[in-house]
C-alpha cells in the first residue's frame, strides 16, 4: 500500500511536470485515479512546494478549473563552467530556464585561497538571484578533464594541472552539494536538454580544446572505465608534428581545436572577420574545415549516429558553411548516405555551465 501511495505521488507530479498546466479533472483521467486520491497527492505535492495553483481554466459554461503547474523557481541548480583564467555561473529552475548567469576572471590555482574566493562569489551570486540555501539542488562543475563514476574526483585533468581534485575541496565551502562532470558531457547535455527528438548523438564541442560526448538513450555512455567518447585523443595523423596535451603526437584534438586552428597571438572573433580580406587567413581556414570533415567521416564510421557541432565554433559555421562540411564529407566517405546526419547545436552562451546544472535538476526530478 505504501509503495501505491508513493507511486501516485510520483505519477502526479511527473504528470504536471510534462504539462504547461493541468486540471484536477484531467490528471485524474490520464492516471485513471480517483478524484479523492489525486486530491490528496495535490495537497502534498503543494505542501512539499513542488506545484502551485495557477490560475483557472477558460471556461464557457459551469465553474473554471483550478490549474496547476511545477512551482519550477522553487528549486534551482546551479552550473559552472571553469577554465584557466575565468569561471561561467548559470542558475536554472526546474523547467531549465535560466533564471541569471555571470562571469568572473580568475586564475585557476589549486590552492584554498581560489576556492575561497569562488566559493564567495558563487554565494554573492545566488543571493542577487533572491535564492536561499535550501533551494539550490546542488552545483554542478563542469571541468576539462575524466571524472570519477560518483562525480566527486577529477581523475585526470592534464589542461587545468587538476587531477585528484576533489568536490571536498568547493563544499568546505559552500552550503550546498557538488557534483563535477566533463565539460564535453556538459556541453552535449545542455544540446540534447534543447533537442527536439532526444536521438542518439555525438556531441562535438569545438572551443580552444576539442571535446567530444556519445548521448545513447538520453545517457553520457561513458564505458567501462569512464572514458568513452573522449574521441579527441584518436590518432588523426600518423607520424605528425602537433603535440597534443595528452603528450601523444597527431591526435584529432590538434587539428580540430580551435587552439589548433589559430596562432598564438590571435583570437577567433578577429580571425573569422579577416576571412574575407584575408586570403592566407582564408587558406587556413578552409584547410581547418578539411580537417573537420575528416574527422567527422571518421567519427560516424564509429557509430552511425547524428553528430552534432556545438562549442565556441558554433556561432561561425553557418549554413553556408554547414553544406560545405556536408559536401566534403560525402566526398570522403565509403558509404553513401541515405540522409544528412550532421547538424549545428543550438546552445550559444556557456553551454559548460548550462550542462553541468542540468543533470542534478533531472535526478532531482526523477527522485520525486
Amino acid at each position: 500500500m505504501a509503495n501505491e501511495i508513493t507511486n501516485n505521488y510520483s505519477r502526479v507530479f511527473q504528470l504536471i511536470y510534462n504539462q504547461d498546466k493541468i486540471s484536477k479533472q484531467e490528471i485524474a483521467i490520464q492516471l485513471n485515479l480517483s478524484l479523492p486520491t489525486v486530491t490528496h497527492n495535490l495537497k502534498l505535492l503543494m505542501n512539499n512546494d513542488l506545484i502551485r495553483n495557477d490560475g483557472k481554466f477558460k471556461s464557457q459554461v459551469g465553474r473554471r478549473a483550478v490549474a496547476y503547474s511545477v512551482y519550477a523557481r522553487k528549486r534551482v541548480c546551479l552550473g559552472l563552467e571553469m577554465f584557466k583564467n575565468y569561471v561561467t555561473i548559470t542558475a536554472i529552475d526546474l523547467k531549465g530556464t535560466e533564471i541569471a548567469s555571470d562571469k568572473l576572471l580568475l586564475d585557476y590555482s589549486n590552492d584554498d585561497n581560489y576556492f575561497q574566493q569562488l566559493a564567495t562569489w558563487i554565494k554573492s551570486f545566488a543571493t542577487d538571484c533572491g535564492l536561499v540555501d535550501d533551494q539550490v539542488i546542488g552545483l554542478g562543475v563542469g571541468i576539462q578533464g575524466l571524472i570519477s563514476y560518483d562525480r566527486t574526483t577529477v581523475l585526470y585533468g592534464k589542461i587545468l594541472d587538476c587531477t585528484g581534485l576533489k568536490t571536498a575541496r568547493f563544499e568546505q565551502f559552500l552550503p550546498y552539494k557538488v557534483s563535477f562532470f566533463h565539460d564535453a558531457d556538459c556541453v552535449a547535455y545542455a544540446e540534447h536538454d534543447k533537442s527536439d527528438d532526444h536521438k542518439d548523438t555525438i556531441y562535438l564541442s569545438i572551443g580552444e580544446h576539442l571535446g567530444t560526448a556519445i548521448m545513447i538513450n538520453d545517457r553520457i555512455y561513458s564505458g567501462e572505465q569512464g572514458r568513452s567518447g573522449t574521441m579527441e585523443h584518436v590518432t588523426f595523423v600518423a607520424n605528425s608534428d602537433r603535440l597534443c596535451y595528452c603528450g601523444r603526437h597527431g591526435c584529432v584534438e590538434t587539428y580540430v581545436s580551435i587552439s589548433s586552428l589559430l596562432h598564438d597571438d590571435e583570437n577567433l572573433n578577429n580571425f573569422m572577420a579577416s576571412l574575407a580580406q584575408n586570403k592566407a587567413n582564408r587558406a587556413r581556414w578552409e584547410t581547418y574545415l578539411d580537417y573537420l570533415a575528416e574527422a567527422i567521416n571518421n567519427f560516424h564510421m564509429f557509430l552511425d549516429n547524428r553528430i552534432v557541432i556545438a562549442g565556441e565554433l558554433l556561432q561561425f559555421i553557418n549554413d553556408q558553411t554547414l553544406a560545405q562540411l556536408k559536401e566534403q564529407i560525402a566526398n570522403l566517405t565509403a558509404f553513401p548516405e541515405d540522409r544528412p546526419y550532421l547538424r549545428l547545436g543550438s546552445v550559444l552562451n556557456h553551454p559548460v555551465a548550462t550542462g553541468a546544472a542540468i543533470p542534478l535538476m533531472e535526478q532531482f526530478i526523477e527522485s520525486i
